[in-house]
């Protein structure tokens, strides 16, 4: 009785396992499928679309000759001084909450509100720094521009930091405070040099992530079919602009959408993969 009683229930059990993994099998298909469809839909458009005129010259109006090379610099630009304020910045701040003041109830307020940051919407921030620089320098430009996306990037930045010092052994720290070395010489030659590689690999992804962002960017760069390469005035970013020339009812206006749409994905492809190389080597 007790056997027939262990078989039924290990029958259930091997039932509802094999459900379970059908379904997730289902699953994982259907999102392939889906990432498949669209990854395909992008290259078989994208590729088409793309030519040296893309790279060479700017956005044009309808029915004339361009490119996208105004977009790829403001792209480069912004993201480039935004990852350049955030990345310093949020390796600090992830310094002092782990190495100076863990555990304490700044520091727990501190990583909440980091926490916080790291899931609010983009386009709250968009509306944020609208308000904070936009309106009282009474026009979008690129100065807008950065600091929204210096501050969507500077809680990955810190929260990454956080997790790659929460890695490195005590057993280092001990160390270094019995040889006699002052803390900011443990921390520069020991600390930092173990967790840097992870570090590094955040920084990577803060990059991912802001390079692809629309919201904040219509609301503070805005934009421009004409090269700017000063901080103020509008400036022309890839995101914004598939945006705005695939709402356009010019065909060669939606190609050249197209080849953006292909250049910024394969660009934030690229980034993800190196991220993910390095964070591999670490381990």
């Amino acid at each position: 009785m007790e056997d027939t009683i262990r078989q039924n229930i290990m029958s259930r059990r091997y039932g509802r396992n094999r459900l379970m993994m059908t379904l997730s099998v289902v699953a994982a298909g259907l999102g392939m499928f889906f990432l498949a469809v669209i990854l395909g839909t992008l290259l078989y458009h994208g590729i088409s679309s793309l030519s040296l005129d893309v790279f060479t010259m700017s956005i044009p109006a309808e029915g004339s000759r361009g490119g996208l090379l105004n977009a790829i610099y403001g792209t480069a630009m912004v993201t480039f001084f935004a990852i350049l304020i955030a990345a310093p910045i949020g390796i600090l701040a992830g310094t002092y909450l782990i190495e100076y003041a863990n555990g304490s109830k700044l520091a727990e307020a501190a990583k909440f509100i980091n926490d916080i940051l790291l899931s609010a919407p983009s386009i709250i921030i968009g509306v944020f720094v609208y308000g904070a620089i936009v309106v009282p320098m009474r026009g979008n430009s690129a100065i807008a521009g950065i600091a929204a996306l210096a501050l969507i990037a500077l809680p990955v930045v810190n929260r990454t930091t956080q997790d790659m010092l929460l890695l490195v052994p005590n057993a280092l720290r001990e160390a270094t405070a019995a040889l006699g070395a002052p803390r900011w010489k443990s921390m520069t030659h020991v600390i930092y040099r173990s967790a840097w590689t992870g570090i590094l690999t955040g920084i990577l992804l803060a990059v991912a992530r802001i390079s692809g962002e629309t919201a904040p960017l219509l609301f503070t760069a805005g934009y421009s079919k004409f090269m700017n390469a000063g901080f103020t005035g509008p400036i022309a970013t890839l995101p914004v602009a598939i945006n705005t020339l695939a709402a356009d009812p010019g065909e060669d206006l939606k190609r050249l959408a197209w080849a953006g749409a292909l250049i910024i994905t394969v660009a934030i492809l690229a980034i993800n993969i190196l991220a993910r190389l390095m964070g591999g080597r670490r381990q």
